[in-house]
């Protein structure tokens, strides 16, 4: 079964995607700061990361530099939930994968998901 970390503060979010991810057969696995996503990847590598944004203390782009900085999880994709997409470029550094609007409308976060996943 594929693994799945989902990073995001808000608990709500976290029980909604949970839900969305288990419903499409995904194992899933939830950390309330990047903090706690990384002590998360360091007991089990997932397949993929969804994290949102904006979170206290370490953001999402923090998260996904600290990723690239491990040669075990550089090639892990993370997809970013935004309210709004980024309009200045990235470093490779810190880009994730792909970024996905937050909305009600899941398939298009499950879609990127699957993308990530077949480019692997």
């Amino acid at each position: 079964m594929t693994r799945v970390l989902i990073v995001d503060d808000s608990p709500s979010v976290l029980r909604i995607l949970q839900f969305v991810f288990e419903s499409a057969q995904y194992a899933v696995t939830t950390a309330t700061d990047g903090a706690e996503g990384l002590q998360k990847i360091g007991e089990q590598l997932p397949d993929v990361v969804v994290t949102d944004s904006i979170m206290p203390g370490m953001d999402g782009f923090a998260f996904v530099r600290k990723l690239k900085e491990q040669p075990d999880t550089r090639a892990i994709p993370v997809i970013m939930l935004t309210s709004e997409e980024p309009t200045e470029s990235l470093s490779p550094d810190s880009a994730p994968h792909a970024f996905v609007k937050k909305s009600a409308d899941f398939a298009p976060l499950l879609n990127k998901v699957s993308e990530a996943l077949a480019a692997r």
